[in-house]
């Protein structure tokens, strides 16, 4: 998709992103609306980002390639 990648087709099947029938599906699975599971995703990754400083600041390697 490119809800992460910044294609801006948040439809798009591409890699290792997320798309947005993604974010829809987990909606569903939690019995919410796509904006709401959006601000729950935001809301609880800044909450972790001040337990975990160092974890959002680095460039991680998936040690695939």
């Amino acid at each position: 998709m490119c809800l992460t990648c910044g294609c801006n087709d948040a439809h798009k099947r591409m890699g290792e992103n997320v798309t947005y029938e993604d974010i829809r599906d987990i909606a569903v699975g939690n019995g919410q609306t796509v904006d709401e599971t959006l601000r729950v995703l935001a809301a609880t990754a800044a909450s972790d980002r001040t337990q975990h400083v160092e974890e959002y600041e680095r460039a991680w390697d998936s040690g695939q390639g």
